[in-house]
């Protein structure tokens, strides 16, 4: 066959047009006899260059000094190599290749024979693939987070809503109850029907409570609850509350007292909201006590000077420090509706979204068998936007005004 006598061309021919870079370098001086075309093409290499003007070390950014030492005489085997390399283009910049050795012997003279592709394209690809498999991984343990959370939340508002029906239940059979007995005349004299109708009086108040607690967590869930903060003296409220529970407190055989040391307590705050965080507190502080148990409130101002303190403790049970945690979670404190306290447990969520949207923090210490301490911090500065201070339509106006 005529190609077989010109096997020169022929090995020529396929080596120019082959699918990957070929170089030969003569060893051990390692100087280029041979590019074919597409190894210029990938290098940027002149098509008059001289390929002996070529030694291996060229193939190679300075800083990659070790990647060169490879192709060293003396560690090259006969069987060759492959490997992925960064090699250095003509005029400017690198590549990422995919790069075979193998040393070849023709005749008497040693040739180390280098084949290569650009995989620069593949290895961003393969980089691109690693992080966005990354990110799903890390969306996919992230929804099963939410997942679980999510089943929680469910549970936990299934666990709010049978509470919640059993306590609306309660007040409104009461009424109910007590308005047949008093619309069929079924009292045996004007002291018992005053009873009845207290009666309804309370549980109409009871349930009246119950639907605010829940109108003021979905305004709360919502963003739509209104605030009006102005400068006022938080003592004046502190003592309003303090003495609105002195009765039950009596009835109960608990003490309340409440020192503010004779002084003015200028704060910023919105005093219907504020009058109910602190309602509700000393509430809990009256319904966790114990028989003969206090109450004590007292006012300070916190180191950094923006804080005035209002501190209420109680001499109940205490918190297990386990727990303390989850006394602002929604639904978290509501467990079976056999064995809970009277309420939607709501109170405590709402009364920490309230004190932090006029700038303050409930903090809370507690120690198992002694006691409680709810630490509810006021700004005496202005620390909101300024739309957030305005006086509420009807109220007293603005201590400073």
């Amino acid at each position: 066959m005529s190609l077989l006598k010109n096997a020169g061309l022929l090995f020529q021919t396929m080596a120019d047009e082959a699918m990957m870079g070929i170089m030969a370098f003569e060893a051990p001086k390692n100087s280029c006899v041979y590019i074919n075309k597409l190894a210029r093409d990938i290098l940027n290499l002149d098509e008059a260059l001289d390929p002996s003007q070529l030694a291996i070390k060229d193939l190679f950014p300075k800083r990659k000094f070790d990647d060169y030492r490879c192709f060293d005489n003396e560690t090259l085997s006969n069987e060759g190599f492959y490997q992925d390399v960064v090699i250095a283009k003509a005029n400017s910049g690198n590549l990422m290749a995919n790069l075979g050795v193998r040393k070849l012997t023709v005749g008497s003279d040693e040739l180390v024979c280098i084949m290569f592709q650009d995989i620069t394209f593949q290895k961003k690809l393969q980089k691109e693939i690693a992080l966005k498999q990354a990110e799903i991984k890390k969306a996919y343990e992230e929804l099963l987070t939410q997942n679980k959370q999510l089943k929680e939340l469910d549970l936990a508002k299934n666990r709010f809503i049978a509470l919640t029906t059993h306590e609306l239940r309660t007040p409104v059979a009461a009424i109910v109850g007590t308005a047949d007995i008093l619309v069929n005349n079924l009292y045996d004299d004007e002291n018992q029907k005053n009873e009845f109708i207290k009666t309804i009086f309370e549980q109409g108040n009871y349930l009246m409570a119950l639907v605010n607690d829940i109108l003021d967590f979905a305004k709360l869930q919502a963003g739509k609850m209104e605030y009006f903060v102005e400068q006022l003296n938080l003592a004046d409220l502190v003592r309003e509350q303090a003495h609105h529970f002195e009765p039950w407190a009596q009835k109960e055989t608990l003490t309340i007292r409440f020192d503010d040391q004779g002084k003015t307590w200028p704060c910023y705050f919105d005093h219907m909201r504020t009058s109910q965080v602190i309602a509700n507190i000393i509430n809990n502080a009256i319904k966790f006590n114990k028989k003969n148990g206090k109450v004590e409130i007292s006012l300070s101002i916190d180191p950094t000077n923006t804080f005035t303190v209002v501190s209420i403790k109680d001499t109940g049970k205490g918190i297990e420090s386990s727990k303390i945690s989850t006394v602002f979670n929604e639904f978290e404190t509501i467990n079976d509706v056999s064995k809970h306290h009277k309420g939607t447990g709501l109170g405590m969520p709402i009364s920490k979204r309230i004190v932090e949207s006029m700038g303050g923090q409930i903090k809370i210490e507690s120690e198992l068998g002694l006691g409680t301490t709810f630490h509810v911090l006021i700004p005496n500065k202005k620390i909101l936007p300024p739309e957030i201070y305005r006086t509420r339509p009807g109220s007293g106006g603005d201590l400073a005004a």
